[in-house]
């Protein structure tokens, strides 16, 4: 069987200690046939003597470059991603920030409530309300403000303007603390809360801009009989909407205003509020002391019923339309009988023998030239000729249930009564109608049953 070299693969002689091609010693004679195959099969290359200094240096050579290149593929591969050819995946995280503050705004930068949008707001249609108690008038938007129903006491109204969040009111009251303006201002600074709210005043008015929650308020009061009575108006309006209300608040705060002329002065009369001290302290006894006790004055909080001209009958000769008028009245009043179709009236119950308090509601085709003020005259001539001791207290003109009205005071005494009468009259223009509204009584009984004309005049409406 032949033998090979373990050194060169040659073939050995069969007694060789070593091999001629090579010099190699032949380590076993007679190597098994999977070591013989496995030679057969190596590479042709044939490998450097492992006892030369030149085999050994090339193996280290290519062990070196192995591990080299090795090395140099896991540091391209650790590079390679962060290379600028390369898309970085923080790109797409880090551009989104970048654009948030167009796209998204942060929670403190909410957008503001939608602003009421300026066609909203309309101030084209001014009427004048005048508070027929204590006088006190005011201009404002009728096409903006809707009025609302008058308080029990009568004292004041209240206006909404619901489409555009605004609101605004009138309303008097007795200056029963005997306050400075000054003093009365401070309370309404610590009212709404405003510490930072701009003041400024007269000697007889103030007026306090502050801001409230979303709202812009604006107060400006008006203070009359010495200081004894308090008139207010309250103006409140969305903050979004400034720009569009400014010009409307400046212009109804301008026309805020007393009649010098009121009907009643109130302050002692003022319904539910105390009298002043100046008064308390010049009377001796209070006013009721002197009063029969027999039955309580009129003036007590009644119960109302609302009338109505066309249920009741009421018409005018010669013409074809409604005449068509509707108010409350005392619960306890009952309907006196008229000879006239176009007058309806209702008196109260007698009191210690004098005469009984009463309204009548009369209605006139309109004139061909008649006004307001012609029929004015005609009545106040009438009684100046016809009344002894007649004096014209007071006259003014308004509007009564958004029509044009001229409201007067007069006391006079007739031929059959001694003592002084007291009668408001109202006269208001309907188009084709005029309504004529008037309350009567006893001087002596009046500041008792003032409230009645107040809320009868307050109370009216009419028919279309």
């Amino acid at each position: 069987m032949s033998a090979f070299c373990t050194g060169c693969g040659a073939q050995l002689a069969a007694d060789g200690k070593f091999c001629t091609k090579c010099g190699a010693a032949v380590v076993d004679s007679n190597p098994p046939a999977a070591v013989v195959e496995a030679k057969q099969a190596a590479p042709t290359t044939p490998l450097a003597p492992p006892v030369s200094s030149f085999g050994k240096s090339r193996a280290i050579l290519v062990a070196a470059l192995v591990v080299g290149g090795a090395i140099l593929a896991a540091v391209l591969i650790m590079i390679g991603p962060q290379a600028p050819s390369s898309p970085p995946k923080s790109s797409t995280a880090v551009a989104p920030p970048r654009a948030a503050p167009t796209a998204t705004p942060p929670a403190t930068m909410a957008a503001p409530p939608a602003r009421p949008a300026t066609t909203a707001i309309k101030a084209s249609r001014w009427e004048g309300y005048t508070n027929t108690r204590y006088g006190v008038m005011i201009d404002y938007p009728a096409d903006l403000f809707a009025i609302q129903p008058p308080p029990p006491d009568n004292a004041g109204r209240g206006f909404t303007a619901a489409t555009a969040g605004a609101r605004f009111h009138v309303y008097s009251h007795a200056n029963a603390m005997n306050f400075s303006v000054e003093e009365l201002q401070a309370e309404d600074v610590l009212d709404i809360g405003d510490a930072a709210a701009v003041k400024q005043n007269g000697a007889d008015w103030y007026e306090v801009i502050a801001t409230k929650d979303a709202e812009n308020i604006v107060r400006r009061v008006v203070l009359s009989e010495g200081l004894a009575m308090v008139h207010r108006l309250e103006i409140a309006y969305p903050k979004t909407a400034a720009a569009a209300f400014e010009p409307v608040v400046a212009r109804m705060v301008k026309s805020f205003r007393v009649d010098p002329a009121i009907p009643e002065k109130a302050a002692a009369n003022a319904a539910g509020s105390p009298v002043p001290p100046q008064a308390q302290k010049s009377a001796t006894k209070p006013p009721e002391a002197k009063k029969p006790e027999a039955k309580p004055p009129e003036a007590s909080k009644p119960a109302w019923q609302r009338i109505d001209s066309i249920a009741l009958g009421m018409r005018i000769p010669g013409y074809g339309g409604k005449a068509g008028v509707s108010a409350e009245v005392p619960a306890n009043w009952t309907k006196s009988d008229m000879p006239e179709t176009n007058v309806i009236g209702f008196q109260g119950p007698e009191a210690t023998g004098d005469d009984v308090l009463h309204v009548t509601f009369r209605a006139e085709r309109r004139g061909a030239k008649a006004t307001l003020a012609s029929e004015a005259k005609i009545i106040k001539t009438r009684l100046s000729k016809g009344a002894d001791n007649y004096r014209l207290l007071s006259e003014r003109t308004t509007q009564i249930a958004l029509r044009p009205a001229i409201v007067f005071s007069m006391q006079f005494s007739g031929s059959d009564s001694p003592d002084l009468l007291r009668e408001d009259a109202a006269i208001i223009d309907a188009g084709q109608v005029f309504y004529f509204v008037t309350f009567g009584a006893p001087q002596a009984r009046y500041a008792a049953s003032s409230n009645i004309p107040t809320h009868v005049l307050e109370t009216i409406g009419f028919a279309e």
